[in-house]
């Protein structure tokens, strides 16, 4: 179809169901770059057309002949992506460095600053209570200066299978997106749950018809939580290089490696003084103030001489070769950085998260798609992730192309969500 007739059909459409609407043309952004999510090839003097939150069509000038209502943003010399998705964070509880301050006060100001680094959708897998219902994106669609948001209800636990679908009912009841559980002995210092209990889980989670996640860490678990059912490994394999056999049966699966890098970095990155502490784009967020007690020499020594954050932290190389193996075969690979815990700063620790992947050997491109349309995919987050007609039109525009440079996500100039410009972004 051609893009005039395409344009005709929207405009025809819209005056047919949205009768009271026929005055808002919506808002064009005109001259400036597009990527589209997809993958495709830059779309260069682009127009992106907005109306009542979603992207109506995307084309070049030459291509799209605005009608004369339609508003239209010069956009010339910047770049526009879209909204970045947060495959496996979690909100609500962090205040500053301190956890334990779970609040709808809370809920919001940890998805205002998502927000604020361009990070426009989070999933946030675990600790998520009552308060967080009514922000949940199925009730919430185009949200008020901050992300939208899916939940996973109380990570669910028991020694028994009786005990661990109680908490599944609760979860259920309570209304979430998402199961989640945890299959982990956090290195030997803890008691791992048992194979029934969480095959029992995932059984429930899918005949209610739910995906769940996975906390893990050892390959050989891995194995047995795809063989169990498992909708995405959660962290990364750490414990050992992954194997062809286990790179098969993933892609066997069909089932995304979500790698969180930064959960590792923030087991051992204060033992000393982080550098980028002294980052201007942290402290558009952060204030010297929240990090002062991370800067005390006697924290920084505990975290030196805490045995499990010095294995965290020789096995983060472990943790870079298992991505880079999986991303070269092809394995969906889900952004995610299992922030908002304390220390794991919001907003910010997406960006590290994304630099880190490039060390790690993924590609600008793959890095862009895994953070958009790959995680909005393997986690069925519907019209999200792509900047594609229908879609809702959360976008970022930026000073510069990311696709040249990773680090161009950080030279953000407006946040969009749902067509709406976030205040206070620069």
């Amino acid at each position: 179809m051609k893009p005039t007739i395409f344009l005709f059909s929207i405009i025809l459409i819209c005056s047919c169901q949205s009768p009271d609407k026929q005055e808002d043309g919506g808002v064009a952004y005109v001259g400036g770059t597009i990527i589209d999510g997809s993958g495709n090839d830059p779309i260069p003097d682009g127009v992106l057309w907005v109306q009542d939150g979603r992207v109506v069509i995307l084309g070049t000038k030459n291509e799209i002949d605005l009608p004369s209502e339609v508003e239209q943003v010069d956009v010339s010399g910047k770049v526009i992506v879209p909204g970045l998705i947060n495959g496996h964070g979690h909100v609500g509880d962090v205040k500053g460095i301190e956890g334990g301050h779970y609040s709808r006060e809370t809920l919001l100001d940890n998805l205002r600053k998502y927000a604020q680094y361009g990070i426009t959708t989070v999933v946030s897998l675990g600790g998520d209570r009552e308060e967080a219902v009514p922000l949940r994106h199925l009730n919430d669609t185009i949200p008020d200066g901050r992300s939208r948001l899916f939940i996973a209800g109380e990570v669910i636990t028991g020694n028994t299978p009786e005990e661990a679908l109680e908490v599944v009912q609760e979860n259920h009841e309570m209304g979430v997106d998402f199961m989640k559980i945890r299959v982990d002995d956090n290195l030997g210092t803890s008691s791992k749950m048992k194979e029934e209990v969480y095959r029992s889980i995932i059984n429930k989670s899918h005949e209610l018809g739910y995906q769940i996640p996975t906390h893990m860490y050892y390959l050989e678990d891995s194995k047995k939580l795809l063989d169990a059912g498992s909708d995405l490994l959660a962290h990364s394999i750490r414990d050992k290089v992954v194997d062809q056999e286990f790179v098969q049966y993933l892609k066997q699966k069909g089932v995304g490696y979500c790698p969180t890098l930064t959960r590792e970095l923030s087991t051992f990155v204060y033992e000393d003084t982080a550098s980028f502490f002294s980052d201007p784009f942290f402290l558009k967020v952060y204030s010297p103030e929240e990090i002062q007690p991370l800067l005390d020499p006697k924290r920084q020594e505990q975290v030196r001489n805490n045995r499990n954050a010095q294995i965290y932290k020789q096995q983060l190389p472990v943790a870079y070769e298992n991505l880079k193996i999986l991303y070269e075969a092809g394995v969906p690979i889900v952004f995610g950085t299992d922030s908002g815990v304390p220390t794991r700063f919001i907003g910010y620790f997406e960006h590290l998260e994304m630099e880190m992947m490039a060390e790690a050997g993924m590609d600008a491109k793959g890095i862009l798609m895994s953070a958009t349309s790959v995680v909005a995919r393997e986690l069925q987050l519907k019209d999200l992730g792509l900047l594609e007609p229908g879609y809702w039109a959360d976008f970022l525009v930026l000073e510069a192309n990311p696709l040249e440079n990773i680090r161009n996500f950080r030279r953000i100039v407006e946040v969009y969500i749902g067509g709406v410009k976030l205040k206070d972004t620069e």
